[in-house]
This record gives C-alpha cells, structure tokens and sequence, in this order.
C-alpha cells in the first residue's frame, strides 16, 4: 500500500476518495463524520466502563479491615490497660503513647461516657477523672455488639477488646472494637 492511500478515505455520501482528515467531501460537499466507536466520546465511556468493571471485580468479596473482626483461627494477644494509664501516658507524651499504643491489639477498661444514638461509637474514659474530655471513641463493628452496649448505661465500667486505629493529643484514641465485656 503506497503513502497516498494510507491517507485516503472514502466519503459517505458519493464513496469517492477524500483525504483521511478532511471534514467535507470536496467532490459533493457532504460533511464527513467518523464512526461513533472511533469518537473521542465513546472510546472515553469505553474506558470508564472497564476500569469499572475491574474495580467491582476486584473489590467484589472484600470487606475493609475495619469492618472485619479477628478470625477466629488467629491468635492475637491482648494487652491489657486502663483508660486512666493510657490518658496519662497521652498527657505525658503524644508522641510517645502513639508508638506504644498506635496499631496494637488492647483489652481496656474504662468508664462509658458516650453511646452515639445511631449506634456507631461508643466512648471510654478514665475511671478516674469524672471531668475528662478525652478518651478512647470505640468503633462498634457488628449487631452482636449494638446489643450489648443496649444493655450498658453511661457511668458502667466496660472492659472491650480491640484493636487501636489512632492516637491524637486533640482526639485521644481510636478503637475498633473485636469483643465487649
């Protein structure tokens, strides 16, 4: 095929030979249109709809991890502390307490302070500072838990498990909640 006919195209209208980038015939004048699927337009949709798909794909049977509680044939070891000590270690040291704390598996114990109505937190505080305005907000992660906090009053000492999110000098701690006892 020669350079010429790798330039050429043929009108829609009078089928004669026309340049491949022209926008009308000059032998009939009729408007010269690409096809739909070689359209900016559609190979963009077309584009769109597979990375769509892809995504659904991939993400199809996933859970994010804070929604996930711990399986069951995994062993994790809790350490154990009280709101009061975690508080004070903050006070101390944000820096500090964020590495000792951040990311770790916890059983803690303190004071119910908050129950969101909507049921997503619950906040613990220390047992004993009756005017904290920090603490641990404690993410619920399932109705089994939503029906134990339903059992529970503002001021009842709480010991749960969990696994801490963050830790904040301005917002204390964040907890995803694996049990309530």
């Amino acid at each position: 095929m020669s350079n010429e006919k790798k330039k050429l195209a043929t009108c829609n209208t009078c089928e004669k030979e026309i340049a491949k980038n022209a926008k009308v015939c000059p032998h009939c004048g009729g408007k010269v249109k690409k096809p739909f699927y070689k359209r900016v337009w559609f190979i963009a949709l077309a584009v769109i709809i597979v990375i769509g798909i892809i995504s659904n794909i991939g993400n199809g049977n996933e859970t994010t991890t804070s929604q996930q509680e711990p399986k069951q044939q995994e062993q994790i070891e809790y350490i154990s502390y009280d709101v009061s000590e975690m508080m004070n270690d903050l006070e101390g040291n944000a820096m500090s307490a964020e590495k000792k704390y951040n990311k770790q598996y916890v059983e803690i114990t303190g004071r119910l302070s908050t129950i969101d109505s909507s049921g997503s937190y619950i906040s613990l505080y220390p047992t004993d500072n009756d005017f904290a305005i920090t603490g641990v907000q404690c993410y619920i992660q399932s109705e089994e838990q939503k029906a134990k906090i339903l059992e529970l009053s503002k001021g009842d000492i709480v010991t749960l498990t969990g696994k801490m999110k963050s830790v904040g000098e301005v917002l204390g701690y964040s907890l995803d909640i694996h049990s309530i006892h």
